[in-house]
């Protein structure tokens, strides 16, 4: 059934109340759409983890409100369709979605999108809205159905262009899709060149052609707006990779003014201070270049320091990943002997057995022949049983040395990144240092330049045009000072916090870094470990279902 055949009022079950989304709404689904029969039953018994659930269908339940589903965190596949929702909401920790299904609700419009950076098909059709929008930041797009709404505005269709994955797009049954001489599929053809079918219809090169004649004007003006932003777009993705790369070198907002601009942005009492005039903003310029000179040393030590651990990390991958290609090829040389060696045995085995079965294995003496194919079997089996040991041992002897070199490789990686980062942090402590000494002498200087200004205005009986904040000081001259300290002390308070935090995400950095490097080996030390004793297990069933027609009547 096409989606234009659907209805969307007469779909709807008339006996539900109306829906909140709920655990016991999102209980029942998941039990109901996963599995069935016996599994569904333990499934069941078992404790039900929603943050686990990757796909859910919430349709026909008279839904009011997308709500909820926060604790799904790890949702792929979220259908909502045939509900009465208004409002597209509540969606924004649904970072993992790929598929989002909100047909035939009540929706009047796009938004709340921007996070569902993953999203590679949306479905809207059937709903209320007006205009296409706020969709251009999903850049991951591949299928955009908006069908069967209101959508009465070519405006906004152009944000379109920004999706270059997107493939399928469907607006049948929109009113802007009504005028016959301007075939919006002719102008969708020509504005998106990547765009392969429109109503699922394959998009062919008259379309295109036809398009450009025909909206010629429209795509001229389209392409000059879109110039213009695709530098903007190119600018702000420039600065969204300094700001990840300064994140990850820990010096983000020190590459600027950015920390000496933070001391004075709710600093009521440096304020006053500042309100005498031009020797005292010159005081705060000198104290301003002086610690950008500090932050910038910080900013580029950051920088030089981020590039020498990545190195130093990338010198560790290759180490450790040329000690694994050298136990794979220690290993696989190994198993293809024992392939070898298993071959031959499992043949013989299946021959002995094959000739015992022709044998009178009930009676209790054999005939010489009889005698001769017993040995052999045991023999075979002796062969068979040195032969699983000793690849055993063999094999786990290559993955403990490998286990063994890895562990030594992570803790000399784990004292060098350690020590790296020490020198980074006692580099940048330094500079930190030298910024709270520039915040005292400016301070101090301050102090003095004020009670200068104050005594000589006093002395000049202009005491009147003193700033409010600064007259008190003409009855208590401690007030100055006082108003220094609790200035200079919200300074170093912050100064202390951007260094604690430098301090702080250097640090976790490294011991997360180090857990992990610890825990993937032992995961894959686990995992090997498993590898080798299923193989050599099913091997060993293998050889042992061959010997089943004459074991029972034989102790082999």
């Amino acid at each position: 059934m096409s989606e234009s055949t659907l209805a969307t009022d007469a779909t709807f079950n008339k006996e539900l109340e109306p829906g909140v989304i709920s655990n016991e709404m999102l209980t029942k689904a998941i039990l109901e759409q996963g599995h069935k029969g016996e599994a569904g039953r333990l499934a069941q018994l078992n404790e039900l983890h929603l943050e686990t659930v990757t796909v859910i269908r919430l349709e026909f339940q008279n839904i009011l409100k997308i709500d909820h589903l926060w604790v799904m965190k790890n949702l792929e596949v979220l259908s909502l369709s045939f509900n009465k929702i208004d409002k597209i909401e509540n969606l924004s920790r649904l970072s993992k979605l790929r598929e989002l299904n909100l047909s035939f609700n009540y929706i009047e419009k796009i938004e709340n999108l921007d996070n569902l950076t993953n999203l590679r098909i949306l479905s809207l059709y059937g709903n209320r809205i007006t205009r296409i929008e706020n969709v251009d930041k999903l850049e991951k797009l591949v299928i955009f159905s908006a069908g069967r709404n209101s959508i009465n505005t070519l405006e906004g269709l152009e944000r379109l262009r920004f999706l270059k994955e997107l493939r399928s797009l469907n607006l049948a049954d929109n009113p802007i899709a009504e005028d016959a001489s301007r075939p919006l599929r002719c102008y969708l053809a020509s504005l998106l060149p990547h765009l392969k079918y429109y109503e699922y219809v394959l998009i062919r090169q008259n379309d295109r052609d036809a398009g450009k004649e025909m909206f010629q004007r429209e795509l001229i003006d389209i392409l000059e707006n879109e110039r213009i932003e695709i530098i903007e777009r190119m600018n702000e993705a420039k600065e969204r990779e300094d700001e990840i790369k300064l994140s990850k070198s820990f010096v983000e907002h020190l590459n600027g003014h950015q920390l000496f601009d933070s001391l004075f942005g709710n600093d009521r009492e440096g304020e006053a201070l500042l309100s005498i005039g031009s020797e005292a903003i010159e005081l705060k310029n000198d104290y301003r270049n002086d610690a950008f000179v500090f932050t910038q040393h910080i900013y580029k030590v950051g920088l030089a320091q981020h590039e020498k651990r990545q190195a130093e990390i990338q010198l560790y991958n290759r180490c450790i990943s040329d000690e694994r290609k050298i136990a794979q090829t220690q290993g696989q040389r190994y198993i293809n002997g024992f392939l070898n060696s298993y071959n031959n045995l499992f043949e013989q085995a299946k021959e002995i057995v094959a000739s015992l079965k022709t044998k009178n294995l009930a009676s209790k003496t054999y005939n010489a022949e009889t005698e001769k194919l017993l040995d052999d079997l045991n023999l075979c089996k002796s062969g068979f049983n040195s032969l699983f040991e000793d690849t055993w041992h063999t094999l786990m002897g290559i993955e403990m040395q490998l286990f063994e070199r890895t562990e030594e490789g992570n803790t000399t990686f784990e004292n060098t990144i350690k020590e790296m980062t020490n020198q980074f942090i006692e580099l940048a402590q330094a500079q930190f240092v030298l910024l709270r000494e520039a915040e005292i002498h400016f301070s101090d200087s301050l102090v003095d330049t004020v009670q200068q200004f104050v005594t000589f205005r006093a002395a000049a009986g202009q005491a009147d045009r003193l700033p409010d904040a600064l007259k008190q000081s003409l009855d208590d001259k401690d007030v100055i000072s006082n108003m220094a300290a609790g200035m200079r002390d919200q300074h170093m308070q912050l100064i202390d916090e951007r260094e604690d935090k430098l301090i702080t995400r250097s640090r976790n950095w490294v011991k997360e870094l180090c857990d992990e490097l610890q825990n993937s080996e032992i995961n894959r030390n686990r995992a090997k470990v498993l590898e080798i004793t299923y193989f050599l297990d099913q091997h060993r069933q293998k050889f042992i279902a061959a010997l089943e027609a004459v074991a029972s009547k034989l102790e082999v």
